[in-house]
């Protein structure tokens, strides 16, 4: 099998994978969810306004009360269940994502295949 069928595989295998399809569903349920895009935008515009607090060298008090604010609405973000799940099921995709570069980079690094002794393969221990 030459790389191109392995990655074709790969993709088809990532695809179908639990931790991609709960993100896609919860992706699908943050975009329909009013409250969620409300929050999510109101988060972007903090960073926003911080970001340009920052450079225009607004007063420290100032740029605390954003920060605060900017805060609270991440914990709001959080806890919102619609957004939360999503945040959630993110994470759980890049962490597979994660193992899977991983074990990619293995196979890089170390020359790849099996010694025939689990001794010295590390996906064995």
């Amino acid at each position: 099998m030459d790389y191109v069928e392995a990655a074709s595989l790969l993709g088809s295998a990532i695809a179908l994978s639990g931790e991609f399809q709960t993100w896609k569903e919860a992706e699908a349920a943050l975009i329909v969810d009013p409250k969620a895009q409300t929050l999510i935008k109101e988060y972007k515009d903090l960073q926003v306004k911080m970001v340009e607090g920052s450079r225009e060298d607004l007063a420290k008090e100032e740029l605390e009360r954003i920060r605060d604010t900017l805060m609270a609405k991440q914990q709001q973000l959080n806890s919102y269940e619609v957004t939360k799940n999503y945040f959630d099921a993110k994470k759980g995709f890049e962490n597979m994502m994660s193992t899977v570069n991983d074990i990619i980079q293995h196979y890089l690094e170390d020359g790849g295949g099996c010694t025939g002794s689990c001794q010295t393969c590390p996906g064995c221990q």
